[in-house]
């Protein structure tokens, strides 16, 4: 037997209070802001930033990072919009 109570993209744009074409160029041009975090089971990371440059970054070099913008609230949301080159100087310095 299908499942008839999914909605699906098309009747959802038709719902009041659905996302609007506005909301969702706004939701793309925020995700082109920040790259793409990616964590294995070690809490190793392989980070892509905005630009498309990859970046690997030890679980300890990750957690110094963070550390480095925890007054932020949410680090790593804030670590996305940076390049792969500026947190390996972070680590550096």
């Amino acid at each position: 037997m299908a499942d008839n109570k999914k909605i699906n993209d098309e009747i959802l744009e038709e719902v009041s209070g659905g996302k609007s074409e506005e909301q969702k160029a706004r939701e793309e041009a925020e995700k082109k802001l920040h790259g793409r975090i990616v964590k294995d089971m070690f809490g190793n990371v392989t980070f892509t930033d905005k630009t498309g440059v990859t970046g690997s970054f030890t679980a300890a070099d990750w957690a110094k990072l963070s550390a480095n913008w925890a007054y932020t609230g949410n680090p790593e949301y804030f670590m996305e919009t940076i390049n792969v080159n500026e947190l390996n100087g972070v680590l550096k310095a």
